[in-house]
């Protein structure tokens, strides 16, 4: 069928589309704020230039919802739409301490807020599925991730609500994932 990947051009983002289009899917739709694929990470750019034959790149920050409905009615338009993976997101470091509003909102807008906008752009449609990338970082609290943390327990939280009633959606709460995501960073 045909996916809509959130963050699709992170590293997470290009590993779940070369999965996808390797087991049939027919589309992938990669949705990115700015995008542009992140040439420097040194697996991002193969990564990217083996799916790029078959992903369409679409400019879209999902913290915005007015993006995130034309998304979703977009990826939908030419063939049904089969799922989306909400991989968006941006890491922040900061003891508790110092943490000050605005950072809470920044993390909590790529992640926690776009996928509520995600939710409320999908009220009316039945996907086979909707995948949410979260991290172990919401139930480990790593020091220095508060705000991280909290962002992905947004994420696992909404999909209980949604699966409550009756929406086939998953958190999944990914740990360190060497040579993608924000996992690509620390192993460096």
């Amino acid at each position: 069928g045909t996916y809509a990947i959130t963050g699709g051009l992170g590293g997470l983002g290009l590993r779940a589309a070369t999965w996808l289009l390797e087991a049939g899917s027919r589309r992938v739709v990669l949705a990115s704020r700015n995008g542009l694929v992140p040439r420097d990470h040194p697996t991002a750019g193969k990564r990217f230039d083996s799916v790029c034959v078959a992903a369409s790149i679409v400019k879209c920050d999902v913290s915005s919802p007015k993006d995130t409905h034309s998304l979703i009615s977009g990826a939908g338009s030419t063939l049904s739409l089969t799922g989306v993976l909400h991989a968006a997101g941006v890491g922040d470091r900061g003891l508790l301490v110092g943490l000050a509003a605005l950072r809470v909102e920044w993390m909590f807008a790529s992640k926690a807020i776009a996928a509520r906008h995600i939710h409320s752009a999908l009220a009316a449609m039945l996907l086979e599925v909707q995948l949410l990338f979260s991290s172990v970082g919401a139930g480990l609290g790593n020091v220095g991730q508060a705000n991280y943390a909290a962002g992905n327990a947004s994420l696992d939280t909404l999909a209980l609500s949604r699966r409550a009633h009756g929406t086939p959606v998953c958190a999944v709460q990914w740990p360190l994932v060497g040579g993608a995501g924000m996992g690509a960073e620390a192993a460096r």
